[in-house]
């Protein structure tokens, strides 16, 4: 299965991200998850790719040409792919996976996330299931405005039936397998 993950290029704060993100990739790696992600070696995305790299996956990063100087792209990925800018690469992000992984991460992984969510309810991107891994209660308030969202009736509550939260990665991964496994996984692209 692909998996594209939306992560970040900090470590964050609490040295426990760094030490999930390590898991989350040996877990990948040895259980047949490949990693899309945003390409660098920096933060949690060079962790975690690191991670799925030593444990034997395949790693496809997919970075912007020339967007940052402190985010170095990882040289070592099994797959390396250099989008024109930061919509090229949050295409291809979208497009290449059979599922989705929302790590703990900054405004990007949050723009990333929201694209890919409104995209499908949306019909520019077909329905792939999304894991939000909401370790140390991090993505509380965003579930919560989610909730908020179909309540209010400002997004219908069968594009939630795709959307997977736990506080256990391995837990997140089976439902996302589980989840697409009644899709066509044929990622595009």
């Amino acid at each position: 299965m692909k998996l594209t993950v939306f992560c970040g290029a900090r470590f964050g704060r609490h040295h426990s991200y760094e030490q999930v993100a390590n898991a989350l990739g040996w877990y990948m790696g040895r259980n047949g998850f490949d990693l899309i992600y945003g390409g660098s070696q920096s933060g949690i995305m060079g962790v975690l790719s690191g991670a799925v790299l030593a444990a034997g996956g395949e790693v496809t990063g997919i970075s912007p040409a020339g967007m940052f100087e402190t985010e170095v792209p990882r040289e070592d990925a099994t797959y390396n792919i250099v989008t024109k800018d930061m919509d090229e690469r949050k295409r291809q992000l979208m497009a290449k996976a059979d599922a989705f992984f929302v790590f703990p991460g900054g405004l990007g992984t949050l723009e990333e996330f929201a694209q890919t969510l409104s995209w499908m309810a949306i019909d520019l991107l077909p329905v792939k299931p999304i894991a939000i891994f909401n370790m140390n209660h991090y993505y509380d308030s965003l579930i919560n405005m989610l909730e908020v969202f179909v309540e209010e009736n400002f997004a219908n509550s069968d594009i939630m039936d795709h959307v997977f939260i736990s506080d256990n990665f391995q837990t997140l991964l089976e439902e996302v397998s589980a989840d697409a496994s009644g899709f066509d996984v044929a990622a595009e692209g």
